[in-house]
């Protein structure tokens, strides 16, 4: 299974481009087991009812919008929005036929193809830190939704991921290096910011904790098991650093001492009626 935090692979704005086309799906599938306490935290937050109409920004194969569209019920409508067609098309395959109340296309973050408050409820998780322009984008997501509805982000804080290990300064460089590969590594904690730059008001935020007890969890989440060697071939640290790097990683797991943490940032907010 192809890490998406192998060369070339770190960019979700990209994923139709990329390499290894079963890594982008095979991470959403994993991550959706790893973070059920967030994604019910995050639902929990949206505060959906029956019949209403919402959106699922960077669907990715649609696990969210599938949810969605059960909360919202018959009466409601989902739709699920990527600019993947590979994540679309599988989305569409697992979808059951009898279905009736979701839908997914693709379309552009930035450019959003609905009409002004055509949503009650419009959400985006874990697709900003991947942006070009992510005020663009959450600007888009208070466009769509109607007066009074809510627009929730959610994104990892990058700077914020604490590994347990013996050399801490080694530990702390390695990780900050690995995680600004990705386009926005910070975003999340701009949120606030961002939302009420959207003109969303009412905003509040929440901070959900991300633990891991597993080597191969944090791996599938972070790409942790490459980071050593990715660090050693770009000249970051000397070949012989990255390699105890990578046995410390090692020793913690056999002996059941492994340990890292982060958090997930979520901001919510709702688009105000017209003066």
């Amino acid at each position: 299974m192809t890490s998406i935090f192998a060369e070339d692979q770190t960019s979700f704005a990209t994923v139709d481009d990329a390499a290894a086309t079963d890594a982008f799906p095979d991470y959403l599938a994993r991550m959706g087991e790893q973070l059920a306490e967030l994604k019910a935290g995050l639902h929990a937050m949206l505060g959906l009812v029956p019949g209403e109409r919402v959106l699922d920004v960077g669907c990715g194969t649609g696990a969210d919008v599938r949810l969605l569209a059960g909360e919202v019920g018959e009466t409601g409508r989902a739709e699920g929005v990527d600019n993947s067609r590979q994540l679309i098309d599988k989305a569409r395959l697992l979808t059951p036929l009898s279905a009736r109340n979701l839908r997914y296309q693709v379309a552009d973050a930035h450019r959003l193809p609905f009409a002004d408050a055509t949503f009650d409820v419009a959400r985006s998780e874990r697709v900003l830190m991947h942006l070009a322009e992510p005020a663009a984008a959450v600007a888009e997501l208070a466009r769509v939704t109607r007066p009074g509805g809510r627009v929730l982000i959610a994104d990892p804080d990058h700077g914020m991921w604490a590994l347990d290990l013996p050399d801490r300064s080694l530990a702390r460089t390695l990780t900050a290096w690995w995680f600004d590969f990705i386009a926005n590594p910070w975003v999340a904690r701009t949120g606030p910011v961002l939302a009420k730059a959207a003109g969303l008001v009412d905003v509040r935020t929440r901070l959900f904790p991300i633990v891991f007890d597993d080597l191969a969890a944090a791996d599938a989440m972070t790409g942790l098991n490459a980071l050593g060697p990715a660090a050693a071939a770009q000249g970051v640290v000397p070949i012989e650093v990255a390699d105890e790097f990578v046995e410390s990683l090692r020793r913690r797991q056999e002996e059941g001492t492994f340990f890292m943490c982060g958090a997930v940032i979520a901001t919510v907010g709702r688009v105000p009626a017209p003066c």
